[in-house]
């Protein structure tokens, strides 16, 4: 144990499971608490006592002297082990703040201010994931960043880590007083509680990045026992990771499969799937084959099958007009040499999938919808839905009740079009901006039959984000016709995350957005800064945006061909993405 570099003594050092009974819930105590000696040394096992091999644990050390002669009473820090089972083999454990930092901002979505850590009963993988991220952030031996974990190639924000880590390095090291009190104000959001130890300061720091960036980073200059280190203030304090690999090239769309791999569509002519921290499962060249051209558009259906846009293919194939490529979860063609065309395919650039296991296609080349049934049979006519209402639909969502959504990015003003899943209702709405092109539909309301949702649309031409609300009676009344602020420049893709906020990628801001959701008090209102999140991420031309079962948030950058990973930054939604965004 140490902090600063230094040695702890007399800290009290606890061995937790992680829970299953809800988020930041149920952890337990694994082994009889035990104690730093003079050099910051323990020793605990609980290995003969783990309800399960699966069951991650960590642990938590509070208090005892940094070397001043006194107990500090507001040190708490943490490092994550992973699995119960593999306990009796791990090599020494350095608890510091580069642990706790890693183990925080990967935690953050599963974990409270007391320390607990845990998942719903049905988001076991999504924690499970969450802690082998803390594995590309920290290397829990030596307690230094990087972890040793980090695929080839991938980018980890190492002096962003550190920074963090100097920052609570200025309270741990001290006796308890003034320098913990400064980082506890600063700590504090707007509206928020203040922390009383160093956990409590690093989760709030998490929850709120971009809350007194400045205050917090003068804090990193006063003890900056971790180097390299930022030697000037970051824009926000999110943790990013880039990865290449896998045949990333100009990808598009964004899907994760139920395990948290990511799949990709590349522009030209593959697919790339990624692990859930990043190493690349697709060859270099990334999943070929099939038909594969010219691929915006992605998503993932039920029995984990990858359903993938061609807009336009060969001249023998559908008259060169497109069609759907189908990958199984191995990435192998199973729609045969040809893929799937009829219902109107043409020139097809995005797809959706429904929990029936139906997927909706959007026809961009002549302005209609295709939908086919999970076996890749047309359930749409040869001239698709739609009713001649698209004007160059670019994107699709679901809603609860099976209809889907479009945005028409070529109409005068903004607008949306609702196709019921039998085509025979279809129905638009002005929702104002200006050549929208993303969309999204939360389901905050449907469970208690008071609402049926609301659409989100990224505006791209107007920088804002429009909301519709979806009545239970059938109507729909435009919220909003364009929220703007939060770094909006030129939003693209758009995704919702498990609590309802709203998360938009900035193309030509090179940032991603982050918007209250219509549960909150003020619905539209940016909880990125002026700015946007990110612009420390090396994002480029930011395509398309997804969120996992441990609330990390995906980027495609289409001008660098790489995959961002936002770690933790958000509240985590059950994956694949069928329908709207649920709370695993």
């Amino acid at each position: 144990m140490l902090g600063g570099q230094q040695p702890v003594t007399g800290a009290q050092v606890s061995l937790y499971t992680a829970g299953s009974s809800g988020y930041g819930s149920g952890a337990t105590l694994l082994a009889s608490v035990v104690f730093t000696n003079q050099n910051g040394v323990f020793t605990i096992d609980g290995s003969s006592a783990c309800p399960s091999d699966a069951v991650p644990v960590y642990l938590l050390v509070s208090g005892g002297d940094p070397g001043v002669g006194a107990q500090n009473p507001a040190i708490e820090m943490m490092a994550a082990l992973g699995e119960c089972g593999n306990l009796a083999s791990l090599p020494t454990i350095t608890v510091d703040e580069v642990t706790t930092v890693a183990a925080v901002w990967a935690l953050a979505p599963f974990l409270k201010a007391s320390g607990s850590v845990g998942a719903s009963s049905g988001n076991a993988q999504g924690l499970l994931n969450a802690f082998a991220n803390i594995g590309n952030l920290a290397d829990p031996a030596a307690g230094t960043a990087p972890g040793k974990t980090v695929p080839a190639g991938a980018k980890v924000p190492a002096s962003k880590i550190n920074a963090l880590a100097n920052i609570l390095a200025a309270c741990v090291s001290s006796s308890g007083s003034g320098v913990c009190n400064t980082l506890f104000a600063a700590a504090t959001p707007p509206g928020g509680s203040t922390p009383n130890n160093t956990l409590q300061a690093a989760l709030n720091i998490a929850a709120n990045p971009a809350s007194n960036v400045s205050a917090l980073f003068s804090l990193s200059t006063m003890a900056p026992a971790f180097q390299p280190a930022l030697g000037t203030a970051p824009p926000d304090w999110l943790l990013a990771v880039n990865y290449t690999g896998g045949g990333l090239n100009t990808p598009g769309a964004l899907a994760l499969d139920s395990s948290g791999n990511v799949w990709t569509a590349n522009y030209f002519g593959s697919v790339t799937e990624l692990s859930s921290i990043g190493q690349p499962i697709s060859p270099a060249a990334g999943f070929t084959g099939g038909s594969l051209n010219e691929s915006y558009g992605l998503t993932v259906n039920a029995d984990e099958s990858v359903w993938v846009t061609d807009e336009q293919t060969p001249s023998g194939i559908n008259n060169a007009d497109g069609n759907m490529t189908v990958l199984n979860s191995k990435g192998q063609v199973i729609s045969g040499a040809d893929g799937f065309s009829g219902g109107g395919i043409y020139f097809p650039v995005s797809a959706a999938a429904d929990t029936d296991g139906s997927v909706w296609v959007v026809d961009y080349g002549n302005s209609t919808a295709s939908r086919f049934s999970s076996s890749g049979s047309p359930i749409s006519g040869t001239g698709g839905f739609g009713d001649s209402q698209l004007q160059g639909p670019v994107a699709v969502a679901i809603d609860a009740g099976h209809n889907a959504w479009f945005v028409n990015q070529a109409a005068a003003s903004g607008s949306v079009t609702s196709i019921s899943p039998d085509g025979s209702q279809v129905n638009t709405t002005i929702c104002g901006g200006e050549a929208p092109s993303g969309i999204a539909i939360d389901s905050i309301g449907v469970a208690a039959n008071v609402s049926r949702g609301h659409v989100w649309t990224a505006n791209y031409y107007t920088s804002s984000v429009s909301e519709l609300a979806l009545n239970s009676d059938g109507t729909v009344t435009v919220v909003s016709t364009g929220y703007t602020g939060g770094g909006l420049d030129q939003p693209n893709g758009i995704a919702i995350d498990g609590a309802g906020n709203v998360w938009a990628t900035d193309f030509r801001g090179s940032s991603i957005t982050e918007l209250q959701g219509a549960n909150s008090s003020q619905p539209g209102a940016p909880i990125s800064s002026s700015n946007g999140f990110g612009r420390d991420a090396s994002l480029s031309a930011p395509f398309a945006a997804a969120i996992d079962a441990s609330g990390n948030v995906w980027v495609s950058n289409q001008g660098s061909s790489t995959i961002t990973q936002f770690v933790g930054a958000a509240t985590p939604v059950k994956t694949p993405l069928l329908g709207p965004p649920q709370l695993p």
